[in-house]
C-alpha cells in the first residue's frame, strides 16, 4: 500500500472543512476533521499525525496555542503546519509563523490550491513519518552502561525499532537518562550492529525505551535500509 498521509483538519466552517477533507481524500490522504480546538489537542497527544491544516480565524489565540501544543508534542513535533485564513494581514500571517506554522493558505481557496499545497508538503510528511515509523525485532540483545568498576552488561531481547530508538525487555534496568550501548544483530544480517543512545523511559515490568544518539554513518544506513522494508507495527516513536 502507498503512503497515505494522515492530516489533522481544524475547521469550523462545514462547507470548508468538507472542500479540504474531500480533496485530501482524492490525493491519497486521510484527513481528521475536527471542530473543536479541544478535540484537536486531545488528538494530537494521543495519534500521530504527518500534517495539520489549522484555522486562524475563528479564535487566533486559540489556535496559536494549538499550533505550541503541536510544536512541543511527543510525536508531532516535526510536521507540516498550515494555517488558512482570510485575514493576509501581515501582524497575523508573523503571529502564525512565529508560533510554528509552516505555511499560510489565504481564503477563499480551491481544490487545485489546496492539491499544491499538498504535494510541496508531502516530502516531509514521508520523511517525518519515516522518522517515527517502528518495526516488529525480537532478537537477543547486550545492553552496556556505567563506567569501569560500575559497569554493567545485561542480555535482554528487543521488542520492536525504528531509526530514532529501541523498545527492549531488560532486568536489571538503566535509570532515565543513563547513556548505554545496544549490541544486536538484524535479521540477515552477519555482523553486529552497535547503537548509542540514551534510557528515554522505564515501562514496568522490565521494558526499556532508548532514543539513538550519534549513530556512525554506516550504523545509520543499515537501520533505515532495515526499517523502510519491514511492515510497520505502530506509528509512535519507540522512545
Amino acid at each position: 500500500m502507498g503512503f497515505r498521509p494522515k492530516v489533522l483538519v481544524n475547521e469550523n466552517d462545514p462547507d470548508l472543512s468538507e472542500l479540504i477533507a474531500s480533496t485530501l481524500r482524492l490525493m491519497g490522504t486521510d484527513p481528521c476533521c475536527v471542530v473543536c480546538r479541544a478535540e484537536g489537542a486531545s488528538l494530537i497527544e494521543t495519534q500521530k499525525f504527518d500534517g495539520a491544516f489549522l484555522d486562524w480565524d475563528n479564535d487566533p489565540l486559540d489556535c496559536e496555542q494549538l499550533i505550541l501544543l503541536i510544536r512541543h508534542s511527543r510525536s508531532n513535533a516535526k510536521i507540516p503546519i498550515a494555517i488558512i485564513s482570510a485575514q493576509a494581514v501581515k501582524t497575523q500571517v508573523a503571529k502564525g509563523f512565529a508560533a510554528g506554522a509552516s505555511f499560510f493558505l489565504a481564503k477563499p481557496f480551491g481544490a487545485s490550491e489546496l492539491e499544491r499545497l499538498v504535494n510541496v508538503c508531502r516530502g516531509t510528511m514521508l520523511e517525518e513519518r519515516r522518522r517515527y515509523q517502528r518495526v516488529p525485532l525480537v532478537v537477543p540483545m547486550l545492553c552496556q552502561w556505567g563506567q569501569k568498576r560500575g559497569q554493567r552488561r545485561v542480555a535482554g531481547r528487543s521488542a520492536n525499532i525504528s531509526n530514532t530508538g529501541l523498545l527492549m525487555e531488560l532486568s536489571p534496568q538503566p535509570e532515565p537518562g543513563t547513556s548505554v550501548l545496544i549490541e544486536l544483530k538484524l535479521p540477515g544480517q552477519q555482523t553486529d550492529l552497535f547503537l548509542k543512545g540514551i534510557v528515554a523511559r522505564i515501562t514496568p515490568p522490565k521494558q526499556v525505551a532508548v532514543q539513538f544518539i550519534q549513530l556512525a554513518n554506516a550504523a545509520r544506513e543499515l537501520l533505515e535500509s532495515f526499517v523502510i522494508t519491514r511492515p510497520t507495527s505502530a506509528l509512535f516513536p519507540a522512545v
